[in-house]
C-alpha cells in the first residue's frame, strides 16, 4: 500500500481506497486490514484535504470508499468485504459454515453498522465536546461537523452509551466462548473479517500508544476523554486480541 494524492487514484486502474486521515477511524482502518490480510495490492487515498475532488468521483462524502478498476464505489464495510473476498487473496476472510458466517455479518453489524459500537463511540465523543465547549471528546469544529451526521441530540448521549457497553459485552462473551474451545479468534485458529473489525474499533475505546497509534494531539485527547464507563468496560480478552491482531496481522505503527 502506498497514499497517492486523488489525481494520481483516478488516474491508475486496480484497487483504490479513499481513507479518514488524522484519525485511527475504525470503518478506514478496517477496509485496509481486509485488503493488508489477503495481500492485495492496493493505492490510498486521504479523505482530506481532497474532499471535494473525492465526492466528484465517488459521490460520497465519507470513507472508507473501495474503487476497483471501472466498476461503482464501494462504501459499506460489507461491500468492501465481499469485494475483497471476490479479489481472493492469500486467505478468506469469512467463515465456510453457514452459522459462523451469520455471526460475523451479525456481529460486524453490532461494530460498525449505524447504531452500533462505533457510531455511539462518535455520538459520544460529539456530546462529550458539546458539554464542555470542546475541553473533551472532539475539538469543537470536529464535533460542530459531526453531529449532524450523526444525527446527535443530547437525549441520545445515554442510549449511545448502553449501547456502547451492551456491544463491547457481547463482543467480549463471544470471545471467549471461542477461546474456551482452544483458539485464539473468534472462529477459530485464524483471523476472520470480525477479528478486523473488532480490533479496530476497540483501538477507539482503548487507544494504542502513540509509538503504535501516531496521531494528532488534540485527536489522541479525544479518544482519552471518552465516557469513562465505556473505556472502563472493554473485556480484558478484548484487549488482549486486539494486541494479538496488531502483533501478528494488522501494519504497525498505523497508518492514516
Amino acid at each position: 500500500m502506498r497514499f497517492v494524492d486523488i489525481e494520481e487514484a483516478r488516474a491508475t486502474t486496480g484497487l483504490r481506497l479513499v481513507i479518514a486521515g488524522n484519525v485511527p477511524s475504525p470503518w478506514s482502518q478496517a477496509a485496509m486490514g481486509i485488503f493488508d490480510l489477503k495481500g492485495i495490492d492496493y493505492v490510498a487515498v486521504r479523505l482530506r484535504p481532497a474532499a471535494e475532488a473525492v465526492r466528484v468521483w465517488t459521490g460520497s462524502h465519507n470513507a472508507p470508499v473501495a474503487v476497483y478498476d471501472a466498476e461503482p464505489p464501494r462504501t459499506g464495510w460489507a461491500e468492501i468485504l465481499a469485494l475483497g473476498e471476490r479479489l481472493g487473496g492469500r486467505m478468506s476472510l469469512t467463515p465456510e459454515s453457514d452459522e459462523a458466517r451469520v455471526q460475523t455479518f451479525g456481529l460486524a453489524h453490532e461494530i460498525l453498522g449505524e447504531g452500533g459500537l462505533g457510531w455511539s463511540v462518535r455520538l459520544l465523543l460529539v456530546h462529550a465536546s458539546v458539554t464542555t465547549d470542546g475541553r473533551e471528546g472532539w475539538p469543537a469544529p470536529v464535533a460542530s461537523y459531526l453531529a449532524p451526521k450523526y444525527g446527535y441530540a443530547p437525549d441520545r448521549a445515554a442510549g449511545a452509551r448502553n449501547r456502547a457497553i451492551a456491544v463491547l459485552g457481547l463482543l467480549g462473551r463471544s470471545l471467549e466462548t471461542s477461546q474456551h474451545a482452544g483458539h485464539d479468534y473468534f472462529f477459530g485458529d485464524e483471523p476472520t473479517a470480525l477479528d478486523i473489525y473488532a480490533a479496530t474499533v476497540t483501538n477507539i475505546v482503548a487507544t494504542l500508544p502513540p509509538e503504535a497509534c501516531p496521531m494528532p494531539e488534540p485527536v489522541r485527547h479525544a479518544f482519552e476523554t471518552l465516557d469513562k464507563t465505556v473505556r472502563d468496560a472493554v473485556p480484558t480478552g478484548l484487549l488482549r486480541h486486539r494486541d494479538r491482531m496488531y502483533e501478528h496481522h494488522l501494519p504497525l505503527p498505523m497508518r492514516f
